[in-house]
C-alpha cells in the first residue's frame, strides 16, 4: 500500500533546457521529496483527525518514505511492513483502514487460538467491563491480568487484591463462555470479582463474527491533491536554486 511520485516524459523538460541536465534531475528529485514528506505529514494529520481518540505513537509511524535522487526520478510514501517489538507489521495491523475490509488477526485473537480459547473464525471486541485508553484500546495493565490467569487454563484460579488502605480484600477471577456452552452469557471472557459476600461479573471481551470496515482515509485521493499543491512550486523554487548554483 503506497503512494508513489514518478516524473515522466521528463525528456521533453530536459530538451527545452539544454546543458541543464544535471542541474535539472537534481531539482526534480529535491522536488519529488518534499511532495513525498508533504504527503506523510498530510497521512499523519488525516490520521489524528479522523481515527477515534486521535493517532497513537504506533499508528503515526506507520508510514516511511522512500526517497528519489536524481537517478531516479520516483519518491514513494508506503506503509511500513516491519513491526515494533511484539506488535503486528503496520501492513497487517492497519491497511484496512486504508482499503475498507476485514482487518488482519490480532495477536491476541491468535494467543488465544492457540490455547483453544477462541474459536476459529470469531474476533474479539472490547465487553462493557474492559478499560479502554483514549483511543478506544484495551488497557494494557488489565489484558496483563486477565491474560495472566486464563492462560493457566485454571478456570478456578483467583488473584486477590486490595483496593486501599482498611478496604477489604477482593478475589479476581476470569473465566470463558464458549459457543454452545450452557449459560445464557455471550461467548467471550468474563471477570468475577468476589469481596466478601458480594459478587460481581464484567464482561471483559466478547467473541464476534468478523465486521467490514469501512476506507478511512483515501490514499489516491490525498495523494493526488497533494501533489497538486506541492510539486510544481517547489520544482521551480529548486530549479532556480540549481541553475543559479552552477553558474
Amino acid at each position: 500500500m503506497h503512494i508513489k511520485v514518478k516524473l515522466e516524459g521528463f525528456d521533453k523538460v530536459l530538451a527545452q533546457l539544454n546543458g541543464a541536465a544535471k542541474q535539472v534531475n537534481f531539482a526534480a528529485s529535491r522536488a519529488l521529496n518534499t511532495t513525498a514528506f508533504a504527503i506523510n505529514n498530510r497521512l499523519k494529520k488525516e490520521m489524528a483527525s479522523t481515527f477515534k481518540g486521535g493517532a497513537t505513537d504506533y499508528t503515526l509511524r506507520a508510514f516511511e518514505v522512500e526517497k528519489a535522487d536524481k537517478s531516479n526520478l520516483s519518491a514513494e510514501v508506503r506503509l511500513r511492513t516491519d513491526s515494533k517489538g511484539a506488535a503486528l507489521p503496520y501492513n497487517k495491523a492497519l491497511a484496512h483502514l486504508f482499503t475498507g475490509g476485514r482487518r488482519r488477526f490480532k495477536l491476541l485473537e491468535g494467543w488465544l487460538r492457540a490455547r483453544r480459547l477462541l474459536p476459529s473464525g470469531l474476533t474479539i471486541a472490547p465487553g462493557s467491563g474492559m478499560p479502554l485508553d483514549r483511543y478506544g484500546n484495551m488497557r494494557k495493565e488489565a489484558l496483563r491480568e486477565m491474560l495472566g490467569v486464563i492462560g493457566t487454563q485454571r478456570p478456578n484460579l483467583r488473584v486477590y487484591q486490595k483496593t486501599g488502605k482498611g478496604k477489604a480484600q477482593k478475589a479476581v477471577g476470569y473465566f470463558v463462555v464458549l459457543p454452545g456452552d450452557k449459560t445464557k452469557k455471550h461467548p467471550g471472557i468474563y471477570k468475577r470479582v468476589e469481596t466478601g459476600t458480594s459478587s460481581a461479573v464484567l464482561a471483559m471481551v466478547f467473541y464476534v463474527d468478523p465486521v467490514n470496515y469501512r476506507k478511512f482515509i483515501n490514499l489516491d485521493k490525498l495523494g493526488r491533491e497533494v501533489i497538486a499543491k506541492t510539486f510544481n512550486p517547489a520544482f521551480s523554487k529548486e530549479l532556480a536554486a540549481a541553475l543559479a548554483s552552477a553558474r
